[in-house]
């Protein structure tokens, strides 16, 4: 099989978009290729219009003059760069096994048709080691994607860099900076999204595990997606500060539309005398029980409540009629319970977000949005007029953020967390598996890329006037329901036992670098820095490199992961520059191991005490909950 063939079957695995570009290029059109007759890696390409070539002199030696260059870069298992060149450079840098990923952008077809020609890189497209991408398909959501396909990557965020191959690429400068951008807010999105506070992820842990018992006894979410098949239009119905003046029009059409909305949403539809089918509550603070406290009884009656397994039981109890179907965030201390009929919903960090992913689950034909504001109103309004917390819940930082207005032309004021959801918005409207009309009718606030903005009494136009069905759900069975609680249980003492061994295992490593650095100190005070150990600091840091393949253990991930992910993540992130740090010389590997072994000091001791938080919660929490101990 030719080089070229073997390439684009890879490609059509893991681009089809960009195999499909390959095929259609004319060859020789814009560039012609010069060979060396000596040498095949020797190999030039010119710009047939003004005879420009890739490489001023010979190629091969620029080539190997780069990966000179490139030495400091070693021990970077992530690398981006702009131009392709004539992709010797990267199949030279592949032979490092450092690399676990080389993304390579490149803005001329032509060229990559040429390359995939003569340089074989479908191995590592395949593994994903090698990503190729042509720049007019670069966008955001496909730079997004990266991070999230290898999720390692973002540990590494804080030693990006997009490197320009040569010269020849500099005439492109303004489309580098654009996708340099994006690929710097796609970084921060990543690195925000893991968060900086732990409590949440506890909390959302200890009101998993309360809530279980009433989780297996309502309606799972496959039993609501179901009912939900085969229907044409959902409305999802936001608290921007635009939503008041879609009401009345939403009114008129409620009875024809499958009306999604978020919990803040539900008192002002109340007021004026609108019901939903699907409330939607994901977050796990206890503010949110207002939302239904402020609703009298009769306003909950023939609505289901789809509400998460974290929410707060206070929320939990406000809902005292209709029905309340529980669903999981995708977290792997969720996952691990294996109640997988319950599904996952919230991948994105809002209600609404939630609300989108399970229209699209349900297969709605159109999903038209209201009140998606996203950003401040003109008049400074953060939520709709009869918000439970008031129209200016959110007051506007001294940092300002802009985001793209609805409509165009201009930005609107927003939050980096309304940011944050617009994100997600764009990322799943994007990765949509198929082809729904996405309709943003909120005529106001910030653009999300990817639907269709359109009055909302236009889009109204497009619904088939069909009285909708009603949403009637069936319960498991009981018995079935006390199995799984029981299995419940189960899994809570495993993760206490399984936790308690692999702590004693941290704890025993943190003392022993603890002490070995108290030595170096007494050491440093009578300058006696020779007499470090370094075979001992060796030793050391090997049995940390033991504790960090414990992140390789499903068990542990889906265990404690969730949990301690965002202290340990944003250490990760210094840490990752220590661990990409080259080195020169026997007296800079002595500092790097050093250094290693203190800045892991820390780490050891934040593990050790996230994990014993999270088998204390949980402990704690299996006493609380009476219907835990009924069975035992």
């Amino acid at each position: 099989m030719d080089i070229y063939k073997k390439n684009l079957d890879a490609l059509k695995k893991k681009d089809p978009l960009l195999a499909l570009a390959l095929m259609q290029v004319k060859p020789n059109e814009n560039f012609e290729v010069y060979m060396d007759d000596k040498d095949n890696a020797n190999f030039n390409i010119i710009r047939k219009k003004d005879a420009v070539p890739l490489f001023t002199h010979k190629p091969l030696e620029e080539s190997m003059q780069k990966i000179n260059e490139f030495v400091p870069y070693s021990y970077y298992p992530y690398l981006y760069f702009y131009g392709l060149g004539n992709g010797v450079f990267y199949r030279l840098l592949l032979s490092n096994e450092q690399i676990k990923r080389i993304v390579i952008i490149e803005p001329e077809i032509e060229i990559l048709f040429i390359v995939l020609n003569l340089v074989d890189f479908s191995e590592e497209i395949l593994s994903d080691r090698v990503i190729l991408l042509f720049s007019p398909h670069c966008n955001s959501v496909m730079i997004n994607s990266l991070f999230l396909m290898d999720k390692k990557s973002k540990l590494y965020a804080k030693v990006y860099d997009l490197f320009v191959f040569n010269f020849f690429y500099e005439q492109y400068k303004e489309e580098i900076v654009r996708i340099n951008q994006d690929f710097i807010k796609s970084i921060e999105h990543n690195v925000i999204s893991v968060g900086n506070d732990t409590r949440d992820a506890i909390i959302g842990l200890q009101q998993h595990i309360f809530n279980l018992p009433d989780m297996l006894e309502s309606p799972t979410l496959i039993e609501l997606i179901n009912k939900l098949q085969n229907r044409d239009t959902a409305v999802i119905v936001s608290t921007g500060p635009s939503l008041n003046k879609q009401l009345p029009l939403l009114k008129e059409i409620a009875s024809y539309v499958t009306l999604f909305c978020i919990d803040a949403s539900f008192p002002i539809l109340y007021k004026n005398g609108i019901k939903p089918d699907v409330v939607l509550s994901l977050e796990r603070v206890e503010a949110t029980a207002k939302f239904y406290t402020d609703t009298p009884e009769q306003a909950q009656e023939d609505v289901v409540f789809a509400i998460t397994s974290i929410v707060h039981p206070k929320l939990k109890n406000a809902i005292t009629k209709g029905v309340k179907q529980f669903s999981m965030r995708p977290f792997g201390y969720t996952n691990m319970f294996g109640f997988h009929e319950y599904g996952y919903l919230g991948i994105g960090m809002s209600a609404a977000n939630m609300a989108y992913e399970m229209v699209v689950h349900s297969r709605f034909k159109r999903c038209i949005l209201i009140g998606q504001d996203l950003a401040f109103g003109e008049d400074g309004s953060s939520h709709a007029q009869d918000a439970v917390y008031g129209s200016n819940e959110v007051k506007p930082k001294e940092q300002k953020v802009f985001v793209e207005k609805y409509g165009g032309g201009g930005e609107v004021e927003t939050t980096l967390v309304w940011k944050l959801f617009l994100q997600f918005f764009e990322t799943d409207i994007a990765h949509t598996p198929y082809k729904i009309e996405v309709i943003n009718a909120t005529e106001g606030g910030a653009r999300i890329h990817g639907a269709k903005e359109m009055a909302f009494k236009d889009a109204i136009n497009l619904i088939e006037k069909k009285e909708k069905q009603k949403i009637i759900l069936s319960y498991p069975d009981k018995k079935k329901s006390a199995k799984n609680l029981e299995l419940a249980r189960k899994k809570c003492e495993d993760i206490i036992q399984y936790g308690m061994r692999k702590k004693k295992m941290i704890e025993e490593l943190f003392l022993k670098i603890a002490g070995y650095i108290e030595e170096i100190e007494e050491l440093n005070k009578i300058n006696a820095l020779n007499r470090i150990d370094f075979k001992k600091i060796d030793s050391l840091n090997k049995k940390i490199d033991k504790v960090k393949m414990l992140f390789e253990d499903i068990k542990f991930v889906n265990y404690f992961s969730d949990a301690i992910q965002s202290y340990i993540f944003h250490q990760e992130l210094d840490i990752a520059k220590i661990l990409v740090r080259y080195t020169k010389n026997e007296e800079e590997r002595k500092a790097k191991q050093l250094e290693w072994l203190y800045i892991h000091k820390y780490w050891l001791f934040s593990l050790a005490g996230g994990m014993d938080c999270v088998i204390n919660v949980i402990k704690d929490t299996l006493k609380e909950q009476g219907e835990f101990t009924k069975i035992q």
